[in-house]
């Protein structure tokens, strides 16, 4: 698997978008940035979003996207998945002929570019030659995991946002787990922030790595805020772990 990273930052600035990451140039999970990152081929060689939760910075670029699309007369069509709750979000408070046109029924009702799936967290959803297994995880809204594994057995797992959780790891349990994609948010100086916000520190990273079944061969860290970048390096250089890498924009990893 290929997984170019189009972004993968917690706040956003020149240089430091939003998180997104492109499998094999079809599956997104996240949809932080695209229309920015990618052409309009590129863009419409997306056929599903894999959604951890309905956070602005996760969906932002998913209404541009569309827009592109119907725009452009493209034949393309879009899958959204995620949890029931997360869909529920995005329709209320982001498609809905308000905020945004519902492209649900655009171009029209009988052939929309856009569709929403329901994930349950019992068993995978299965994308061409790709098993995804939705897993909760502990944010202060609904939000969820993905294990993805290729035919030949190789994984990867994206937590997403999160804080210290229990159910991901465990899904990790019997699969060859070659990446993990984490969080870690802030230093340990804003544990109390970073604990009340949901999200991650270098030494809380530690305690989770303590739980995992089995270790992924390396770890790499998204979401963090760019002021504190240098500190978060320094304190997980502390960390006992498999080797772990700092994700940075464009960044392309093989799993």
């Amino acid at each position: 698997m290929k997984i170019r990273v189009l972004g993968a930052s917690g706040s956003e600035l020149p240089g430091h978008n939003s998180p997104a990451f492109l499998v094999d140039d079809f599956l997104l999970l996240d949809a932080g940035t695209i229309s920015l990152s990618l052409d309009r081929d590129a863009q419409c060689r997306i056929s599903h979003i894999f959604l951890t939760h309905a956070h602005l910075d996760h969906i932002k670029a998913i209404p541009f996207l569309l827009d592109n699309i119907v725009s452009s007369r493209q034949k393309c069509r879009l899958t959204i998945l995620s949890g029931q709750d997360v869909l529920d979000d995005l329709q209320k408070h982001v498609f809905n002929n308000r905020i945004w046109p519902d492209f649900s029924r655009l171009p029209t009702s009988e052939a929309p570019v856009m569709r929403f799936q329901e994930l349950s967290t019992e068993g995978f959803f299965q994308v061409k030659e790709y098993k995804i297994y939705p897993t909760r995880v502990d944010h202060p809204v609904p939000a969820y995991g993905y294990l993805v594994e290729e035919a030949g057995g190789n994984a990867f797992v994206y937590t997403g946002d999160t804080g210290p959780t229990e159910q991901i790891w465990s899904r990790m349990a019997g699969h060859r787990v070659k990446a993990l994609i984490t969080e870690v948010s802030f230093p340990d100086e804003l544990l109390a922030l970073a604990n009340i916000s949901g999200h991650l520190t270098p030494s809380l990273l530690q305690a989770e790595i303590s739980k995992m079944p089995e270790l992924p061969e390396k770890i790499y860290i998204s979401h963090l805020k760019s002021y504190y970048r240098a500190a978060i390096r320094k304190e997980l250089g502390h960390v006992t772990a498999p080797p772990i890498i700092l994700l940075e924009d464009d960044m392309v990893l093989c799993v």
